[in-house]
């Protein structure tokens, strides 16, 4: 009987751990998170002097060194990382195509034919606080930013031992 009730309130525990119920908490989560942010913090008032292009960058950034880099938001189906201040910032030399088309000099698909075309002219640019965490924000709702706007960011390039280069941004100018 012992095993019985210890195995109904172990049951009952592991339930309640894994998210059953209301499967809105996570965005009330994230939206809370995002309303407590101040977004202006990251926002730049004028832009930021002497930007490269990602595909220039991917090529001469040093890791750790400082960076000023300007693209258009996309060149993945979905640049946004969802409840993340990042997304994929696409070289502003390179115009997107639709899917099956024939790339023309400058043009790119989102179709798997592209993928690592797409790779040296993209990049992942993660807004990171003071401490260089990433900001717990949905960018969207930080930033006030849409896919293909063009922006300059402001931050640090970091490089891995693989050649994976991503943008930590301490602060993003918005084209308007």
């Amino acid at each position: 009987m012992k095993y019985v009730i210890s195995s109904v309130a172990l049951l009952a525990f592991a339930a309640g751990l894994s998210g059953c119920g209301d499967s809105s908490t996570p965005d009330a989560a994230v939206s809370a998170t995002t309303a407590s942010i101040n977004g202006d913090q990251f926002l730049l008032a004028d832009e930021p002097d002497g930007a490269i292009g990602v595909i220039e960058a991917r090529d001469t950034a040093e890791d750790g060194q400082p960076l000023v880099i300007v693209g258009r938001i996309g060149g993945a189906a979905n640049p946004w990382i969802e409840g993340r201040a990042a997304f994929t910032l696409l070289d502003a030399s390179m115009a997107l195509v639709a899917d099956g088309t024939e790339s023309q000099e400058g043009e790119i698909c989102l179709d798997d034919c592209c993928a690592e075309e797409r790779g040296k002219c993209t990049t992942l640019v993660k807004v990171v606080d003071a401490d260089g965490k990433l900001v717990a924000a949905d960018s969207r709702k930080l930033l006030g930013v849409t896919e293909a706007d063009t922006v300059v960011i402001q931050g640090t390039a970091s490089k891995d031992e693989s050649g994976n280069f991503t943008v930590l941004a301490q602060g993003v100018f918005v084209r308007r």
